[in-house]
C-alpha cells in the first residue's frame, strides 16, 4: 500500500472522529519533518565531500567507500529549514572519519545554532606487505600489494601507491598482510658524508663522467653537494643510485 493511500485513509477517518479545528491540528502533526531531513541529508553530504577531499590527499584514485551514522539532536526537528547552514568541526585538519562532533550555525534571517555526532568508517586500497619483510630490508615491487582496508585516525601514515615506498627500508620485521605506515620505515642513505660518488653531467644530448666525494649524506631524488675531484669545484646533483649522482649543465 503506498504512501499517499495510507494517508488518505487516515485523513478519512479523523474526518469522522475531530472537528474541523482539531483535524486540522492532527494533519499539522502528520506533515513529515522536511526541515529536519533537508538539514540531516546537508550534514551527510558536507561530511561525504571531506571525506573524498582528504582521500584525495591521500592519493586515491577512486570515489571513496564510505558510511555515515548521523546523531542529532531531537530539538534540531523544531528548527526552521535553513538555506545559509555553516557546518564546521574544531580541528578540521584531522580527518574527517571515526566518531566526530559537528557545529552547525544557520545564518538566515531567524538564525539558529546546533550540534551534530557523526561515526564516519571509511575503506581504502591501502599498502600491505605481501610477504614478511625482515629489519633493514630494501622494498622492493614484490614484496608490496595493495587490500581494501578500513581506515583509523590513528594510522594516517598509510600509503596508497606502492611505487611511492620503493627503495624504503623497513625500521623493524614487518608480518605479512600488514598495513605498511611510513613509522615502519625509513629511507635508505645511497650516499654517505665524505664516500667517493659518480658525478654524472648531462648538457643536452651530451653526458659526462667525473668522480667526486659527497658533501653530505643523500638519499634517493634529494639533491646534496658534491665536490669535483678535479676541478675542486662544489655542485649541487641529485642522487639517482647508490655512490651516483647526477647534475644538469645549463649553458647560457
Amino acid at each position: 500500500m503506498s504512501y499517499l493511500n495510507e494517508f488518505a485513509k487516515q485523513i478519512s477517518r479523523t474526518e469522522v472522529l475531530l472537528p474541523p479545528w482539531k483535524w486540522l491540528f492532527f494533519l499539522l502533526l502528520t506533515v513529515p519533518p522536511y526541515a529536519a531531513a533537508s538539514t540531516e541529508q546537508h550534514i551527510k553530504n558536507h561530511i561525504s565531500t571531506e571525506v573524498q577531499r582528504f582521500a584525495l590527499q591521500l592519493g586515491a584514485k577512486t570515489p571513496v567507500k564510505q558510511q555515515i551514522e548521523l546523531s542529532l539532536p531531537a530539538a534540531l526537528q523544531k528548527k526552521p529549514a535553513c538555506n545559509q547552514l555553516v557546518i564546521s568541526r574544531s580541528n578540521p585538519q584531522q580527518a574527517p572519519w571515526g566518531r566526530t562532533s559537528y557545529s552547525l550555525e544557520c545564518r538566515d534571517k531567524k538564525s539558529w545554532q546546533s550540534r551534530a555526532t557523526a561515526r564516519v568508517r571509511v575503506w581504502l586500497p591501502v599498502v600491505v606487505a605481501s610477504r614478511q619483510i625482515q629489519r633493514d630490508e630494501v622494498l622492493s615491487a614484490d614484496m608490496l600489494s595493495t587490500r581494501l582496508t578500513e581506515l583509523e585516525q590513528s594510522k594516517l601514515g598509510v600509503e596508497l601507491n606502492p611505487a611511492a615506498l620503493l627503495g624504503l627500508q623497513a625500521k623493524r620485521r614487518i608480518p605479512a598482510g600488514q598495513v605498511l605506515s611510513r613509522q615502519h620505515l625509513t629511507a635508505q642513505l645511497l650516499v654517505e658524508k665524505g664516500s667517493h660518488v659518480l658525478i654524472t653531467v648531462q648538457s643536452g644530448g651530451f653526458a659526462a663522467s667525473t668522480k667526486g666525494i659527497a658533501m653530505e649524506d643523500g638519499q634517493l631524488g634529494q639533491r646534496i653537494k658534491v665536490q669535483n675531484i678535479s676541478s675542486g669545484v662544489i655542485v649541487e646533483a641529485e642522487v639517482v643510485a647508490e655512490a651516483r649522482v647526477q647534475t644538469i649543465f645549463k649553458s647560457n
